[in-house]
């Protein structure tokens, strides 16, 4: 069987593919019709963080994976959400799609979150990914490194509070 060869784009290219897929994250957490997966002032926010962080286990936002020459699961997994598609995915698109505007695979890899989180409430929030990783709402390492890693990242990188502005009396 012939080895996989992956070429490594340049640091430049590579900066801006990872700002293009962050702004795509943000884009799609930010949305007003989209629901945060989480309540509060910072839902949105830890939306977008939990949505990176299974991205980067989905697809290490390889370059390859994030242009559809490589895709997981026998062929069926696309973007760097790795969204089974068979077909269409629910919202109606192909893979090539997902692959051709970044902003549908985030959409579609949110979407298929938050119906996990519905599937799977009963768990304790570690687990609540499990119907996206194993299809199945049980103890999955999974959803544990995933949610733990958005978790970790919120703590070291809180949203700033915009500081208060004191009127001044004239």
């Amino acid at each position: 069987m012939p080895t996989k060869v992956h070429h490594r784009e340049g640091d430049a290219a590579a900066l801006a593919r990872y700002e293009a897929i962050a702004t795509d994250i943000a884009k799609v957490a930010l949305d007003e019709n989209e629901v945060p997966l989480f309540a509060g002032e910072d839902g949105r926010t830890q939306t977008a963080l939990l949505v990176a962080s299974i991205a980067s286990y989905e697809s290490h936002f390889r370059a390859d994976v994030d242009e559809g020459r490589t895709r997981g699961d026998h062929g069926v997994s696309w973007c760097i959400m790795q969204i089974q598609v068979h077909g269409k995915t629910a919202e109606g698109w192909t893979g090539k799609e997902l692959i051709d505007d970044r902003a549908k695979c985030v959409a579609a890899g949110l979407h298929l979150i938050r119906e996990s989180f519905t599937m799977c409430k009963h768990m304790p929030l570690r687990h609540r990914l499990a119907g996206y990783t194993s299809g199945r709402c049980e103890g999955d390492p999974a959803s544990e490194s995933r949610i733990g890693r958005a978790v970790k990242w919120m703590k070291e990188h809180p949203t700033p509070v915009p500081e208060k502005v004191e009127r001044v009396r004239t």
